[in-house]
C-alpha cells in the first residue's frame, strides 16, 4: 500500500492546497492520501482564538471532491491526540493503523518553508526514516534554498526527497485571511465557496458572522 500525509494548519484550506493534493495524489498514484490538520502545530504561531475543530470542518469541506473518489480523507487523528501534533507521532500511527513496516512508506507532502527547517523538528531522524518527503514548490520560493536544505537531510539523515511538478496557485492562506478582514471577496478559483461560506457564517477571520 502507497500511502501519503498532507498535513498543515490549513487555517483556511484554499485552492493551492487542493490543487497540491490533486497532484500529490496522481503523481506518486497513492492508494490512500490523508489530510490531516494539526491541533497544536509545533512549528507555527496560530492566533489565540484558533479553533482546530473550525480548520477540520473547512478542511472537510475544501477536500469533499477529492475524497468523493476514495483514496483521500480528511483525518482527525491529531485532533484527537493529546498535545502538540508532532509529525514524528502522526508517521508511527500511520504505520500501525495501517500494518505497515519497512522503511520510508508513507510519502509525505510539505510546502517549502515547513521544509526549510524540518532538520529541526521533532525526532527529525524518525520522520526522515518514516517518510519519503515530497516538496510543494511555488514558482517564488528559493530553489537554491532547497536545493541546499535537499543534500543537508539526505547527507545528516539518509532522506528520500523530491520535488512536486506542479504549477501551484501563488497565495497563503495568510493572503486569505487579511483579504477576508478587510471585506475583500475571494473568488471561488482561490478560496471554495463551501469554505468561505462557512468562514462568513461561523464569523472567521474578522468577518461579521450569521450564527
Amino acid at each position: 500500500m502507497k500511502l501519503g500525509l498532507y498535513g498543515g494548519t490549513f487555517s483556511p484550506p484554499h485552492m493551492g492546497h487542493v490543487r497540491a493534493a490533486e497532484t500529490f495524489l496522481r503523481e506518486y498514484a497513492l492508494d490512500r492520501l490523508y489530510i490531516m490538520p494539526a491541533s497544536i502545530p509545533p512549528h507555527k504561531q496560530i492566533d489565540a482564538l484558533d479553533d482546530p475543530r473550525h480548520r477540520f470542518n473547512m478542511a472537510k469541506l475544501a477536500f469533499e471532491p477529492l475524497c468523493r473518489g476514495g483514496k483521500c480523507e480528511v483525518s482527525a487523528l491529531e485532533l484527537e491526540r493529546a498535545g502538540k501534533s508532532y509529525t514524528s507521532d502522526t508517521l508511527r500511527e500511520l504505520y500501525a493503523i495501517n500494518g505497515l513496516c519497512g522503511r520510508q512508506a508513507v510519502y509525505m507532502l510539505c510546502g517549502t518553508d515547513m521544509f526549510e527547517t524540518m532538520h529541526q523538528w521533532h525526532e527529525p531522524d524518525v520522520i526522515f526514516s518514516l517518510a519519503h518527503i515530497v516538496v510543494a514548490r511555488r514558482e517564488r520560493d528559493d530553489a537554491d534554498m532547497i536545493a541546499e536544505q535537499r543534500s543537508r537531510v539526505m547527507r545528516d539523515f539518509g532522506a528520500a526527497v523530491d520535488v512536486l511538478h506542479l504549477t501551484p496557485l501563488e497565495i497563503s492562506s495568510t493572503e486569505v485571511r487579511d483579504m477576508l478582514s478587510r471585506g475583500g471577496d475571494p473568488d471561488s478559483m482561490i478560496l471554495p465557496e463551501a469554505v468561505e461560506d462557512y468562514i462568513r457564517r461561523m464569523g472567521l477571520y474578522g468577518t461579521a458572522g450569521t450564527e
